[in-house]
C-alpha cells in the first residue's frame, strides 16, 4: 500500500521535529556556516523546506504566494524557524488528514519558481508525493551537515518513522 498524503506528513513532521532537535544542539555560528550546500547552510536549507511547504500549502489552496525565489530566508533565527515549522507541519496535518482518496488523481497547476518559470499541471497524488521526496532530499543535506560539526545527527529515514509509530509490521529476526 502507498503511504497516503497524511502519512506523508505524518512523516515529515516526525522526521523536522527529530532534525530540529539535533540543530538545536549546534551554536548559532554552526547553523549559520556555510558548508557548501545548495542551500549553503543547515539554516539556509531550513530556510528553504519551511518555504516550499508554504508555498505547496498555499497552491493547494489557491492562495496568490509571495515568494519570488525558493532561496528567500524566512528566519534568521533557529527557534523562531523551528516554531513556524512546527504550525506548517500542523497545518499540513490538518490539511490532509480527511483528504478523499478519490481527489489525488484531480490535477493542480502552478508556476515554477525557477530562473524560467513554466506552468506545470500534476495530479495531486504526484504534487503529494514530490513534496515528501524534496523535504526528505534535503533534509538529508541537513543531516549531512550535522554529521560535518562533529555531532550524530538522529535516523530520519521513512522505516525508521514507521517503526517509531507503528512498530506492528516489524519482524524479529530469525534465530539459526
Amino acid at each position: 500500500m502507498l503511504a497516503s498524503p497524511h502519512t506523508l506528513s505524518a512523516f515529515n513532521a516526525w522526521a523536522n521535529r527529530r532534525l530540529h532537535e539535533a540543530c538545536s544542539a549546534l551554536t548559532a555560528d554552526q547553523v549559520a556556516e556555510d558548508r557548501g550546500a545548495f542551500f549553503n547552510s543547515i539554516m539556509g536549507t531550513l530556510n528553504h523546506i519551511l518555504l516550499v511547504d508554504i508555498l505547496y500549502r498555499e497552491r493547494l489552496q489557491g492562495v496568490p504566494s509571495d515568494f519570488k525565489s525558493l532561496d528567500e530566508t524566512l528566519h534568521d533565527d533557529l527557534p523562531g524557524l523551528i516554531a513556524q515549522q512546527r504550525e506548517e507541519d500542523q497545518r499540513w496535518l490538518d490539511l490532509t488528514k480527511d483528504i478523499d482518496p478519490a481527489t489525488l488523481n484531480e490535477t493542480i497547476g502552478f508556476w515554477t519558481l525557477m530562473d524560467k518559470p513554466d506552468r506545470w499541471e500534476v495530479p495531486k497524488h504526484i504534487y503529494f508525493t514530490n513534496l515528501s521526496q524534496h523535504q526528505a532530499h534535503h533534509r538529508g543535506q541537513i543531516h549531512n551537515m550535522v554529521s560535518q560539526t562533529g555531532l550524530e545527527p538522529p535516523p530520519i529515514g521513512y522505516i525508521e518513522f514507521r517503526v517509531d509509530t507503528d512498530g506492528s509490521f516489524v519482524t524479529s529476526p530469525a534465530e539459526d
